[in-house]
């Protein structure tokens, strides 16, 4: 029995060796003793596939890669002590919770923490570290007792909870469970019987210190096994003198040193240590500079070096520029220096902010890549299918979890089928109980309230569909639902659980998408879903093992089963041989690397500032190492052992040494470099720090951008881009165009490429005979939808043509409460007719009992009883109430002072209504039938002649001016009023003329005042503000029919009338032959904007007056992509022109037919 060191600084060989002799005994060995290869669970891999592929060696079954993980399993299957469940540290948080809840008022220290989320993850942390490094519950009392001289000690009060609750865990575990944590000390009681380790020859490579469970096993080794060989890292002048403990090396020399004293106790001779590499270390001997950063980067005085060939400094713009240019530098290394993937490796000292980052763009560039990182699997269907599955019962089937659910393609139904389900659920605001009441959904979008509307073939076999679907959606789930309502306590609901993802098939589904993603060459995926059923089902089975009896409600269960999910990890080993390995230097272990790429090597990083972690400070971790209880280091020693990761990110690589760093975040704030990037600035002050460009530079250009495909084509866009923009761009560019219209597969991207060049952010018309395809050549239309074609021509080809449109929400919008106030003003004028009462003459009682009843029976009708689904919509409906009482009492005092009295209240025109469409004649034997619903037309009689005052009901402020006419964008109010005008004598048997078109707003405004006012003053100025706008008839005696109170300025209506009887000003009256010229322009107006939509005028053309622009409102704008940046895409702009020039404007159009 014997052990041997193999010493020697970074590159010297140590690894080498190891391996040497591994491969020498195996060509030796005769089966006489096995060979041990001990090194980090996340080095096994490697040193593997580097045995195995070692030329001429015919096999390695005498050998084995080990880590001590995978040693204490091998141990302990030969010997016994595995054959108890273990329990992860899931488990031991589930039952640390439960002691914490027990033992709450004994604790001293922890019985206000107990009761925080989390906290029982740092006691489990605490209480693993305690047992790594071999302190017993024992060995805590021994340390109260010690600072018993110290009363009221806070850190003995901590122990003495630790102890407690340490004494119960352990109590709980034992013959239950085995704690991963105890395996290592098991290892070192069954080792020295076991057949594995007897008489064996044991390599132990690539660690820099052991935990005392390690050296604990380390010290069997040495009492059972033939020789040991340990390979340390640090300069060999160490072996015969002190080492500081500032020095980099200091924790391998101090390790060396633990290793003697425990030989020499045992008696354990030792041979002479291998030294490695005397000189320069033969990793470096091919590069002058990166030796002389290994032998010069921690000592003083500074020793400059004219080396600078194999070291890049590199500064980027951002994170993802680094990323892009180690992309570019490893796709350069291959090509120029003809290495391999697997000869390349990317270290960081924090993969947080650029795991993605590199999958995607290193997948972008072509390269290989595998992440050495635990991956989390919160993302997978698998997990999401659980977590949301439960859910759907805690949150009573809301829509979230519901679709969640059904989205993870682990139902079966078809994706297309659930969007479709979606949509109708959203619609119609269903969840709750509707989704599993056994009945069949019939809800539907009604646009007119108080009628009856039929349910066509279509739209019911539409429905039919929609129910086969979701009773298949949510069979599996309900079925679920049922059972778990009869679960009292964790393996019940657990057993629920598992019989759900059984009747789903979930392992099967796995089992196929791990097959299809491999055939894809997606392998990383493969994996993921080949582990994560087991890791899902070991992970319900230690919940069961743990708190199998304890009762929990669901909410309390899913609580414990996200905690587990989230901690849930899969570790993959690269799927494949040629690729470029990423990982933090931590974990990193590649022995064998030419090329290393060291990024984010930014200030507060690397080194990485010190995090006192856990339960115990750095003070009481000092205090309880004088008192022989010996923990991990804390912050300060963390940030010396920072010096070494910075030794070994300089000394991973044999020829190429690439370091970047970021000059700023995501966010775009400054990030400063690492002191590191100046020291080696200092020591290689020949190198030149580079700042690469976010895109290449259009002379001069780098050829890195050009090292793949796909990215070069989008840098080649560019480039073109800026030729066609008349500046200069490298020649290079254009062999790169050249190379690429040659190449079959890139033709087509090629040609988009080209198209984007000249792209113009328009649409050309569509053809005549295309646009009477899309529309019919007997076209039928309502004003709104000629008032949306003037906005924007290509907002109503989206809308009207493509028939675009949001997907419905259940939920109050504004055309919801216009919907209801038509529907209840029609309902009121039908009643009062009913009950023969007249406008003028209702008291305020009768206002407010018939308009209670209509709102009663209408609530429910809106939008399939969204007014009754929640207390918020319950209120609104008292605000309804109130609304639509304001407004009736507005139009009972119109009435009181006028003779106008309604003669129809939403009467139709067009489409089979009460009233004939508008027909108009088109070119090219085209027609246009305008259709539309009119709120109210009130009449009255003056000197024989019927005048006709259409009232428009609008829920906002709107008014009309003279340049909406002009301009075609509110037509409704005139062209309501013309077909009023135009079948008046089906409404009241003899021709009307124009008395008034005019806007009421349906709103129940407030009244501001700065003191006191009486219900009398109250009521005036709501009448002010609820005064109607429009246009009226410059005629005193027929306005005189609409407020015969006026003097002075109306608080009805737009007017006023001086005591001469001149009208005011600011008066908004014109004469009837005013309004007989608006009509003849009306009709102008409705044929050209009808004959531009069948001519197919689509152009991104919207409207600009002053401020107000179409497009504000728009739901158009992620289609159309308009940019008034862009040369193509201008307003159209609308001058605001006065009066006179208007009519000027209006006569000019309609020529000779003014006359």
């Amino acid at each position: 029995m014997s052990l041997r060191f193999i010493v020697g600084r970074a590159g010297s060989g140590k690894s080498h060796s190891c391996l040497e002799e591994v491969r020498q005994r195996l060509r030796q060995n005769q089966g006489e003793s096995s060979i041990i290869l001990l090194v980090p669970e996340q080095a096994t891999f490697q040193y593997e596939y580097m045995l195995a592929t070692t030329p001429e060696l015919k096999g390695m079954i005498w050998a084995q890669v080990l880590s001590f993980r995978r040693l204490a399993f091998r141990v302990l299957q030969e010997m016994g002590g595995a054959a108890r469940a273990h329990i992860d540290d899931l488990g031991k948080k589930m039952v640390l919770r439960r002691i914490l809840e027990q033992r709450k008022s004994e604790l001293k220290v922890f019985h206000r923490a107990a009761k925080q989320p989390g906290f029982a993850d740092s006691l489990a942390s605490a209480l693993s570290e305690l047992k790594l490094y071999r302190i017993e519950p024992q060995e805590l009392q021994k340390g109260i007792q010690h600072m018993q001289e110290a009363p009221g000690s806070a850190i003995r009060d901590k122990l003495a909870d630790l102890s407690l609750l340490y004494n119960d865990l352990e109590e709980f575990l034992s013959g239950r469970f085995t704690d991963p944590d105890d395996y290592l000390n098991l290892l070192a009681q069954r080792l020295p019987g076991s057949r594995t380790v007897q008489g064996a020859e044991i390599f132990i490579d690539g660690f820099t210190g052991f935990t005392p469970q390690e050296y604990g096993v380390i010290e069997q080794m040495l009492g059972t096994a033939d020789r040991v060989h340990v390979a340390l890292c640090f300069d060999p002048m160490y072996l015969q003198e002190p080492c500081d403990e500032l020095e980099f090396f200091y924790p391998t020399v101090e390790t060396y040193h633990t290793l003697l004293d425990m030989a020499g106790a045992l008696r354990i001779s030792l041979e002479p240590p291998i030294i490695c590499g005397k000189e320069t270390p033969v990793r470096f001997q091919k590069d002058s500079a990166i030796a002389h950063l290994e032998k010069y980067y921690f000592r003083h005085p500074l020793q400059a070096s004219d080396a600078a060939q194999g070291v890049s400094l590199v500064a980027c713009a951002n994170r993802r520029a680094e990323v892009e240019a180690a992309a570019r530098e490893i796709i350069r290394l291959c090509r120029e220096e003809e290495l391999s993937w697997r000869d390349i490796v990317v270290v960081l000292r924090d993969l947080t902010n650029y795991s993605d980052l590199i999958n995607t763009i290193f997948n972008d560039h072509g390269i290989p890549v595998f992440i050495d990182e635990k991956r989390n699997v919160l993302h997978h269907p698998l997990v999401e299918l659980i977590r949301s599955a439960l859910e759907v019962i805690t949150q009573h089937w809301a829509y979230d979890p519901v679709f969640r659910y059904l989205k993870t393609d682990l139902i079966p139904v078809q994706r297309d089928d659930v969007d479709r389900l979606e949509n109708y659920v959203l619609a119609h605001g269903i969840r709750g109980n509707r989704w599993n009441d056994n009945r069949d959904w019939t809800y539907r979008r009604q646009y007119t309230l108080g009628e009856d509307c039929d349910i066509d073939d279509n739209e019911a076999e539409q429905l039919a569909q929609l129910n086969v679907v979701r009773y298949a959606a949510i069979e599996h789930i309900n079925n679920f639902s049922k059972k778990v309502a009869n679960c009292g306590n964790v393996r019940q609901i657990t057993t629920a659980l598992f019989e759900l993802l059984e009747s789903l098939s979930v392992a099967e589904r796995m089992e196929a998408w791990a097959k299809e993603a491999e055939v894809a060459g997606r392998l990383i995926e493969a994996k993921e879903h080949a582990q994560i059923w087991d890791n899902v089902i070991l992970l319900l089975d230690e919940i069961v093992e743990a708190m199998g009896e304890q009762e929990l409600n669901l909410e309390e269960y899913l609580q414990v089963l996200e905690a587990g999910l989230e901690s849930l990890k899969l570790g993959l080993i690269p799927p494949g041989l040629d690729q470029v390995v990423v990982g933090t230097l931590e974990r990193s272990r590649n022995p064998n690397v030419k090329a290393a790429l060291v990024l984010g090597i930014s200030d507060g990083v690397l080194p990485a500032r010190p995090v006192e972690e856990g339960l115990f400070s750095d003070y009481e971790r000092e205090a309880l190492r004088e008192i022989g209880l010996n923990l991990a280091p804390g912050a300060r020693r963390k940030l010396f052992d920072e010096q070494y990761l910075i030794y070994t990110a300089l000394t991973r690589a044999s020829s190429r040494l690439w370091l970047s760093y970021p000059q700023a975040d995501d966010e775009g704030k400054a990030l400063m470099p690492s002191p590191v990037i100046q020291r080696v600035k200092e020591l290689l002050p020949l190198i030149q720090e580079e700042i690469l460009p976010v895109e290449p530079p259009c002379l001069g250009g780098d050829l890195a951008f050009i090292a793949n495909p796909s990215r070069s084509l989008s840098y080649l866009a560019a480039m073109l881009r800026e030729t066609v923009a008349g500046r200069l761009v490298d020649p290079v560019w254009q062999d790169v165009y050249s190379w690429f219209v040659q190449q079959p597969q890139y033709q087509e991207s090629c040609r988009r490429v080209l198209a984007g060049l000249y792209h113009v952010n328009q649409e050309t018309s569509l053809p005549p005979s295309m646009g009477r395809r899309l529309y019919g050549s007997r076209l039928r239309a309502s004003v709104s939808r000629l008032e949306r074609f003037t906005t924007c021509p290509f907002s109503h080809f989206l809308s009207h043509g493509l028939k675009l449109k949001e997907r419905s929400q259940f939920k109050l919008a504004a055309p919801d409460l216009g919907q209801f106030f038509h529907a209840a003003l029609k309902l009121f004028a039908e009643r009062i007719k009913a009950l023969s009462l007249d406008w003028g003459q209702l008291s305020r009682g009768q206002i407010i009992t018939i308009t209670g009843e209509i709102v009663e029976e209408l609530a429910p009708q809106l939008q399939n009883e969204i007014l009754l689904s929640t207390a918020r919509h319950r209120y609104l409906i008292k605000k309804l109430r109130r609304t639509l009482e304001r407004a009736v009492v507005t139009l009972a005092e119109h009435a009181r002072r006028g003779s106008f009295r309604p003669v129809a209240v939403e009467i139709g025109f067009g489409d089979n209504a009460e009233l004939p469409a508008v027909q108009l004649d088109l070119a090219d034997h085209c027609q246009m039938e305008m259709a539309g619903r009119i709120d109210r037309i009130d009449s009255a009689c003056e000197g024989g002649q019927h005048y006709y005052s259409l009232i428009d009901y609008k829920s906002g402020q709107p008014d009309i001016k003279l340049a909406d006419i002009v301009h075609g964008l509110k037509l409704q109010l005139l062209t309501y009023l013309d077909v009023a005008l135009r079948y008046s004598k089906q409404l009241t048997q003899q021709e009307a003329l124009p008395a008034a078109m005019l806007y009421f707003s349906v709103r129940d405004p407030f009244v501001a005042s700065t003191g006191p006012m009486t219900e009398e003053e109250a009521e005036k100025n709501l009448l002010k503000q609820l005064k109607m706008k429009g246009l009226l008839l410059a005629d005193p005696l027929v306005i005189s029919k609409m407020d015969k109170e006026l003097s002075g300025q109306s608080d009805l209506l737009p007017v006023g009338l001086k005591k001469n009887g001149d009208f005011y000003s600011n008066s908004r009256v014109i004469t009837e032959e005013q309004f007989k010229l608006l009509r003849n322009y009306l009709e102008f107006k409705l044929k050209s904007i009808g004959q531009q939509m069948v001519s197919g005028d689509i152009a991104i053309s919207p409207y600009q007056r002053g401020k107000e622009k179409a497009c504000r409102y728009c739901i158009f704008k992620s289609v159309c992509q308009f940019d008034p940046l862009l040369e193509d895409n201008l307003f159209r702009l609308l001058a605001d022109q006065e009066e006179q020039v208007l009519w000027s404007l209006i006569k000019e159009s309609l020529g000779d037919k003014h006359e």
